[in-house]
């Protein structure tokens, strides 16, 4: 039933866009909005998942999120060492790929034993680092934090060390 009023709501949509000229698109309009209209009362649910996606000002509020809600102190292009904390073989390896796959720069991955943490932790140097950090926590879904005296001695950049 739901897959017969999709037909319908696609058939219409399809017809409309072929018409050529201003006067049969207004009417090939008008016999889509009537179907589309008779293919929802059955259908509502499945109706009003269809037609979102076809009205240009939800498209253009999704892009426009992503771009308004970018920090405006991330450096992607500051140095990301990525090390694995977990019993999970390749952890760092694959994370630093999705990174570098988003933009970051990553320049090495590897192992972190000098400790166990309960959640993947990025850690950075200074303030100028703090953004940075944190828009890279934001997508693996941990925390950032300041360096502590065990990671004083690193490599300059930012330091993932994931967990999960």
């Amino acid at each position: 039933m739901v897959l017969i009023a999709l037909a319908i709501v696609f058939a219409g949509l399809g017809a409309m866009s072929l018409s050529n000229s201003e006067t049969d698109a207004s009417t090939g309009s008008d016999s889509a909005s009537s179907t589309t209209a008779q293919a929802a009362a059955p259908t509502s649910q499945a109706a009003a998942t269809t037609s979102a996606p076809h009205s240009s000002a939800a498209l253009t509020t999704t892009t426009a999120a992503p771009t308004t809600t970018a920090a405006a102190g991330v450096d992607k292009s500051l140095p990301v060492r990525v090390l694995n904390n977990s019993t999970i073989a390749g952890l760092a390896g694959r994370t630093g790929s999705r990174l570098t796959a988003t933009g970051w720069n990553v320049v090495s991955t590897g192992n972190y034993a000098s400790g166990v943490l309960s959640k993947t932790t990025v850690f950075y140097e200074n303030s100028r680092e703090q953004a940075t950090a944190q828009a890279l926590a934001d997508q693996l879904g941990g925390r950032a934090e300041p360096r502590g005296s065990t990671l004083a001695g690193s490599a300059p950049g930012i330091i993932v060390i994931v967990t999960d």
